[in-house]
């Protein structure tokens, strides 16, 4: 068992701004080979950009509701998801997600499926 405070973890800011992601889980903090796992906090307004992993994605809504885009990038579509809930992203598909509050932030716990870091996810961003 390894315990991995989510507070003390460096943010990653270049990976999706604006989000503020803590990488908890993965190959360099501890000894998985099979998953990736992370707490996303999405500052108000903030939006990432349309992106998909050649690993399944998965996150759950922990404080929200959030907006989350999935298919084509030109023209995905939308759909308003509320705290408490789960959403799947298999490989290849693109998807995003938006925080619509102009004043609280919103937050996920997100996973990566079949790779162990973050680096080796295949992630690719639509243009």
């Amino acid at each position: 068992m390894k315990i991995i405070n989510s507070v003390g973890i460096e943010n990653d800011e270049n990976f999706e701004p604006p989000y503020t992601i803590l990488w908890g889980v993965n190959d360099q903090t501890t000894d998985t080979k099979v998953m990736t796992m992370q707490r996303t906090i999405i500052p108000p307004g903030g939006k990432n950009k349309m992106h998909k992993h050649t690993c399944d994605a998965t996150f759950y809504v922990v404080r929200g509701p959030i907006y989350v885009y999935a298919g084509d990038p030109a023209n995905p579509e939308k759909h308003l998801v509320e705290a408490g809930n789960f959403c799947y992203a298999p490989a290849g598909e693109y998807h995003g997600q938006e925080n619509p509050s102009k004043t609280e932030v919103a937050e996920l716990v997100a996973s990566y499926g079949g790779c162990s870091h973050h680096e080796k996810s295949g992630t690719t961003f639509a243009e």
